[in-house]
């Protein structure tokens, strides 16, 4: 848990509970999450925000902390974006940046589809607009194979969990990874560590699933539309959110700006930290209302 956050837990329309988190004051920012990310996850973007803004992220139904639903397929975009809805309300947040990352991207996007007037802006992490099935590098039938392989995930979710949590504690796993080029050497190895050991815990069938209707949902349409400021940043070695499909959100968003990191993966939040904040600080003194502390008291 990240230093100074409240655990709240609200019913969602269809009474599964939804674990969320909230910490500081000011003008809000929406984190939403990967698929299989927690919290954790953001902990170099939640040390920049600091306490001079109102943080709210939470654990999509069925994973993590958050219950799983009663009906086992009720895990779409659709359900996603209500129980965010409650969220906002609960917290009386009517206006908020929305950071995503991975399948947060296609979330952020979705919730501005439906609201915009409550988005100030857009910030998109290693994420697509539409299915990643379609865009995954170096698997051109993915949007076929995927979706009956998560079916056998499910139909085997104990199996899969015991070699899940396995492969989470070998040792060996981050190295194996760089070696294979799927994340970089610059990896925040106690970051990258907590997140496979939560990864491991997951409930293996809510995950397939959710994975499975992420790849029906298709957003693009709505990228012409979006009049907020939108910072897109995509890492150059990216296999599951190819740059390529950055470089196409960025020619379909007016008010978009594109960031490449140069050796970045699809986990560059927690290998370039650095370079992450330092995209957000200069996207928040953009955007009207959220403005740093420090940029403010120059102002006045």
């Amino acid at each position: 848990m990240l230093p100074g956050v409240q655990r709240k837990e609200i019913r969602s329309f269809d009474d599964t509970p939804i674990t969320y988190y909230v910490r500081g004051e000011g003008p809000a920012v929406v984190l939403a999450n990967g698929l299989g990310g927690p919290l954790s996850s953001y902990r170099h973007v939640a040390q920049q925000l600091g306490n001079d803004y109102r943080i709210l992220s939470w654990d999509y139904r069925g994973l993590y902390d958050s219950g799983r639903p009663t009906d086992p397929l009720a895990l779409g975009m659709d359900h996603q974006i209500r129980d965010l809805e409650l969220l906002l309300d609960a917290e009386g947040i009517r206006h908020a940046v929305v950071l995503g990352w991975s399948m947060g991207v296609q979330v952020a996007f979705e919730f501005y589809r439906r609201h915009p007037e409550q988005v100030a802006g857009l910030v998109m992490l290693c994420g697509v607009a539409g299915s990643p099935f379609r865009t995954l590098r170096g698997v051109p039938a993915a949007s076929t194979i995927l979706p009956p392989l998560m079916n056998l995930g499910k139909r085997n979710a104990r199996l899969v969990q015991r070699v899940a949590r396995r492969v989470g504690k070998w040792p060996g796993l981050v190295p194996l990874m760089q070696r294979a080029g799927v994340v970089a050497p610059s990896l925040d190895m106690n970051i990258f560590r907590e997140i496979a050991e939560d990864f491991a815990s997951l409930d293996v069938e809510m995950y397939c699933e959710t994975l499975k209707q992420l790849g029906e949902h298709d957003c693009y349409s709505v990228l012409p539309q979006i009049e907020v400021p939108t910072l897109l940043i995509t890492g150059d070695k990216d296999r599951m959110t190819p740059s390529a499909a950055a470089h196409r959100m960025h020619r379909e968003i007016p008010k978009s700006r594109l960031v490449v990191i140069e050796g970045g993966t699809h986990y560059a939040p927690v290998e370039f930290p650095e370079r992450i904040e330092s995209e957000l600080d200069h996207f928040l003194s953009s955007v009207a209302g959220y403005e740093p502390v420090r940029y403010r008291q120059n102002l006045s």
